[in-house]
């Protein structure tokens, strides 16, 4: 009895053991966004372990690691951040992990887009508070909510691969075989995105959210975008604000409001009620919704949302 006893324990100290040396043979990864996380685990398959710093119902705009999460990111090789100053605290994040974690900007070779001129929001240098972005501005004239195209999502995962063969040179038959992979999936939600998206006449493919989110979208589907900044009854001037607003929306025919996931849908709800128009499902802009955690769970309900929005509303 006592040797089949020791037997058991042997093998289980053993596949205990080897669990240990195989985990340790991976490549650690860090990731400041869970589309980011999710698009290493695809990509890196089996040979990587990612770490997700910013969670799902986190805040994208003020989020600031805590020293857990820079410890965590410090065990890491790589670390991956969306980039185009999304991430005010990047700079310090490097200088404090040093030499030893490269960090990997996935939004770096993703054209910029601009902020819509037409934003019905004339006050950006305020902060309104209760909305998931009402200070994007303070991340340049850009849109740096880059992930919301499939050829976004290929330029990133290009950027991606490349620094994985680079690191692990060995697999990188396994990254380009997971790549093409990749790029098939993105350019089969492309052309599906553009079957939906035409039933949406010309005249109604207007988006309007409470924070300029989606620029990238708009650019790359033929929407205007126009953002209203998120409008609370305690701004000073808030009726006159709220009057140029409606009058800017009544020109441009809107067919429809947005509210986004995990913000506040008090003004957009007082706008849509005011011009008599639909208020739609929420947007998942910031991709932090826990439903929704890869990128094309988080495009396909996007996509369906606008769809129904715009293409059901009255003519």
């Amino acid at each position: 009895m006592f040797r089949h006893l020791f037997t058991l324990l042997y093998l289980l100290c053993s596949v205990a053991f080897f669990c240990r040396a195989d985990e340790s043979d991976k490549l650690h990864i860090a990731s400041l966004h869970p589309l980011l996380g999710d698009m290493a685990r695809q990509i890196g398959g089996d040979r990587v372990v990612v770490i997700d710093l910013l969670k799902p119902n986190g805040n994208l705009h003020t989020f600031e690691p805590s020293p857990k999460d820079v410890a965590a990111a410090g065990k890491a090789t790589l670390m991956l951040a969306s980039g185009k100053n999304l991430e005010p605290y990047l700079t310090r994040l490097k200088e404090a992990l040093g030499a030893s974690v490269t960090v990997l900007e996935l939004g770096a070779n993703v054209p910029d887009v601009a902020i819509a001129v037409d934003s019905a929001d004339t006050h950006h240098h305020h902060h309104h508070g209760g909305g998931s972005c009402s200070h994007c501005c303070h991340h340049g004239p850009n849109d740096p909510h880059w992930w919301h195209t499939p050829a976004n999502m290929k330029i990133a995962a290009r950027t991606l691969t490349t620094k994985l063969i680079e690191l692990l040179p060995a697999h990188q038959n396994q990254f380009r075989q997971s790549l093409f992979r990749w790029n098939r999936t993105m350019d089969q939600l492309s052309a599906w995105a553009r079957t939906e998206l035409n039933l949406i006449p010309t005249h109604k493919r207007i988006l309007v959210t409470g924070h300029a989110a989606m620029n990238h979208f708009c650019k790359e589907f033929g929407f205007r975008s126009i953002s209203v900044q998120g409008i609370s009854k305690e701004d000073e001037g808030h009726a006159a604000q709220l009057a140029n607003i409606l009058k800017k929306l009544r020109a441009a025919e809107v067919r429809a409001v947005f509210p986004e996931y995990s913000a506040s849908p008090k003004s957009l709800e007082e706008i849509a009620k005011s011009l008599h128009i639909p208020l739609a499902e929420p947007l998942n802009t910031d991709g932090l919704s826990p439903s929704e955690t890869d990128f094309a769970t988080m495009f396909r309900k996007n996509v369906g949302i606008i769809r129904k929005a715009l293409s059901s509303s009255n003519d």
